[in-house]
């Protein structure tokens, strides 16, 4: 599947505070679509397994909007 954003927070200090970004949805009908993170923390203990690399997953239901195309890179129902 298309990545929807890649390396909104490069940094390599401590960062203060929360973070956050909007994220565009693909334009689909899904009853059941998964939304992974997947968080590279150099400066951080290790995750086992994964090493620095953390997966934090959501289920989402999108349902398309009728006046925008679908998007066809995308299967078609899920």
């Amino acid at each position: 599947m298309p990545v929807l954003a890649d390396g909104p927070w490069v940094h390599t200090a401590k960062g203060d505070g929360l973070w956050e970004t909007d994220i565009v949805l693909p334009n689909i009908n899904c009853k059941k679509c998964t939304l992974q993170i997947v968080q590279f923390m150099a400066e951080h203990g290790v995750n086992n397994p994964g090493n620095f690399t953390y997966r934090h997953c959501a289920e989402l239901q999108i349902t398309a909007t009728p006046s925008k195309p679908i998007d066809k890179e995308w299967p078609v129902e899920r």
